[in-house]
């Protein structure tokens, strides 16, 4: 995403006249969620802190990671290791910020509370090329994640799994063991792929469109299409 991302963050990079991360605070709003965490580092602390005095919404929390620059920053994956043992114990909804969607998530929601377990946001990709660049998700019949493959060589499945999680705490506690076992730092799907081979994760068919900005390309691509369709 550089140069767009030297002087400010993807999630608050403009969309139609708004901040990235609006639409993904819009949803979880619609949701009826108790609160909301947004996870940064004291770089961008500055913005974020901007940002949210004109946002308005007192259930947000900026929680601050001790890293200023690309060579310090922890990953998307240690970062919640981090952010983990200061939560309480609930159910989380976990959203990347680079992730732009149209579906509402009251469905995801209802669909955890029936499963009791572990649910990650599944979508149907356009193309082979768009899998491999993703999550590879195989399915059973009632939706219980059989395989579940990050940037795979040869996808199996044209469902891609989207940086959208609900877990409860203690799940989201074993992060620290995939990590303490090697596991990768910045890709969350690999985390998703281990946790696939240790307990019952189920995959939500998210309605609606979704987008990654989190290249330059697809930052285009969403600006033009809400260009199109008159943003919302």
């Amino acid at each position: 995403m550089w140069p767009l991302t030297k002087d400010l963050p993807k999630t608050l990079l403009p969309i139609a006249g708004r901040p990235a991360i609006d639409y993904i605070i819009d949803k979880l709003l619609e949701a009826d969620v108790k609160a909301i965490i947004v996870s940064t580092n004291l770089k961008f602390k500055p913005h974020f802190e901007s940002w949210l005095k004109n946002r308005h919404v007192s259930s947000i929390e900026i929680m601050i990671e001790a890293t200023r620059d690309e060579e310090e920053k922890l990953g998307a994956v240690r970062a919640l290791a981090e952010l983990a043992p200061k939560l309480r114990p609930d159910d989380y909804l976990i959203i990347a910020g680079d992730n732009i969607f149209t579906g509402g998530m009251r469905g995801m929601i209802d669909f955890y509370k029936q499963k009791k377990a572990p649910v990650v946001a599944v979508i149907k990709a356009a193309s082979m090329e768009e899998v491999a660049r993703g999550s590879s998700v195989t399915l059973r019949k009632d939706m219980k994640i059989i395989r579940f493959e990050e940037k795979p060589v040869k996808p199996k499945s044209m469902l891609i799994g989207a940086c959208i999680y609900i877990m409860p705490r203690n799940t989201i506690l074993r992060v620290a063991e995939y990590l303490s076992e090697g596991g990768a730092r910045d890709e969350p799907g690999n985390f998703v792929a281990w946790l696939c081979e240790r307990e019952s994760v189920y995959g939500y068919p998210l309605r609606g469109r979704l987008w990654d900005i989190g290249t330059i390309e697809g930052y285009e691509q969403v600006k033009q299409e809400f260009a199109r369709l008159g943003s919302h």
